[in-house]
């Protein structure tokens, strides 16, 4: 694992949907400031306003950063960094983020997809220190992560890689049609998907302390806590699907650790064992029985850490004033 001076910062941000969180971040992963606002919903101008006076609010209590690592969940180009897609943040399509951003701050500015930060933050401060072959899946609204292979940072042709949210768990070609609209992954065993199922057997008269008003995934893993039988149900089947796309993991990728995150994937108490026990059971048997399988140990402040991260690497193999490209990262 590279190693930074801890005496040099850098401004890290992790963009959702509905918030921005920032930090200053020191080259030993130390967070020394913060902050957090609301994603703005009316466009980019709009979006690059919100960034630059949250950053140059954070860089006068973070010493003197040396650039800016931004995660976000958009599809990057892949050598400039521009965003060609966000679909979460309204208007973002074909966008130049970081040229702005550059200018108002006089520092470099690099982007990363967010799955990406967030298994880089894991590897650098989490779970996943100290391994070179790590995957980081994000269950929560949705399914995504990423990965590292062989000590690198593995984007895939689009700065795409870790989508695994998209992965099909239909069993016949006959359901293939019916799968691409409720066969995902994603759709199954991430939040939604949680919610969906216990409404469906609300709707059908099963007993349970749950309602319909306001149901979220969080409530069905806290039911099942205090023994709801149905809601013990529904986790029960979460627990398998998440169980079953780890293992798919497991066989491709022979990793030396999973990490599971996210709303969902952090109900350690409830589904760690369970998955481990799925994937020792359906999972290629040399690598499900060696894998390790861990929930993360950074929680939201994964993408922040990885970001960071990725600042830190980037600006140091900058030459001449020019951005470095997005295939520096490694150890």
């Amino acid at each position: 694992m590279t190693e930074f001076p801890a005496n040099r910062t850098v401004l890290a941000v992790d963009i959702g949907g509905t918030k921005i969180a920032a930090a200053g971040v020191t080259g030993s992963g130390q967070i020394v400031a913060r902050r957090r606002e609301a994603t703005p919903v009316t466009g980019p101008t709009d979006l690059i306003a919100r960034l630059t006076a949250m950053l140059a609010d954070l860089r006068l209590e973070a010493g003197s950063p040396v650039a800016v690592g931004i995660g976000i969940p958009a599809m990057l180009e892949p050598n400039s960094d521009r965003v060609l897609w966000a679909p979460n943040i309204p208007g973002c399509r074909d966008v130049l983020l970081r040229e702005p951003l550059e200018q108002a701050l006089g520092v470099p500015v690099f982007l990363e997809y967010d799955g990406h930060t967030a298994v880089l933050g894991e590897w650098w401060q989490g779970a996943g220190r100290g391994y070179q072959n790590v995957v980081f899946s994000i269950i929560g609204t949705g399914i995504g992560g990423g990965m590292i292979v062989n000590g690198t940072l593995y984007r895939g042709r689009n700065r795409l890689a870790g989508a695994a949210g998209w992965f099909t768990l239909s069993t016949t070609l006959d359901d293939i049609d019916e799968a691409r609209t409720c066969g995902q992954w994603e759709l199954l065993a991430a939040g939604p998907g949680v919610v969906r199922r216990a409404q469906l057997g609300i709707a059908a008269g099963r007993e349970t302390e749950l309602t319909g008003d306001l149901l979220t995934a969080e409530a069905v893993f806290a039911a099942a806590r205090r023994g709801d039988a149905f809601a013990k149900e529904i986790v029960a089947e979460t627990v398998r699907l998440i169980g079953i796309g780890v293992s798919n993991i497991v066989s491709l990728m022979n990793p030396d650790i999973v990490i599971l995150g996210g709303g969902v994937g952090a109900q350690a108490d409830l589904i760690l064992e369970p998955v481990r026990r799925i994937v020792r059971t359906w999972a290629q048997p040399v690598s499900g029985n060696s894998v390790q399988i861990e929930c993360s140990r950074l929680g939201d402040d994964a993408g922040l850490l990885g970001a960071a991260y990725g600042a830190f690497e980037r600006v140091r193999d900058s030459k001449g004033g020019e951005p470095a490209k997005a295939d520096t990262i490694k150890r």
